[in-house]
């Protein structure tokens, strides 16, 4: 869910631009989120669809990209009191969506609720 609410305006850009031309897989995936049904299903027919559209990849041509790094280790030597590193995640905790500001840019909101991803700490 997170590939698809952080790229969902692509998503439906791609779906709209096919033969079918319409994001009613897309639309119903979102309906289900928001209803708070189980999404599984409505996302492997949107990642099947993408893939029959010529997208090989389907959702996975979306990936976020991560910074790499495993953030729980603290190396001997390594100032712990330092503040910690601001994150913004899924506002409903529906997902694994995050976001690291990028200078004076808008919080990006969530496909789902619509409402802004939630400020936290790393």
């Amino acid at each position: 869910m997170a590939i698809v609410c952080a790229n969902v305006e692509h998503i439906r850009r791609r779906l709209c631009d096919s033969p079918a031309g319409d994001d009613t897989v897309l639309q119903e995936l979102l309906n289900t989120a928001r209803g708070g049904g189980e999404v599984a299903g409505p996302v492997n027919v949107l990642h099947s669809v993408l893939q029959a559209l010529g997208d090989l990849q389907g959702l996975s041509t979306y990936t976020i990209r991560r910074r790499t790094g495993d953030r729980d280790v603290h190396p001997a030597g390594t100032d712990r009191e330092r503040p910690s590193e601001p994150v913004y995640l899924c506002p409903a905790t529906r997902c694994a969506r995050s976001w690291w500001p990028q200078g004076p840019v808008p919080v990006p909101h969530c496909a789902i609720s619509g409402e802004a991803l939630r400020r936290d700490q790393l």
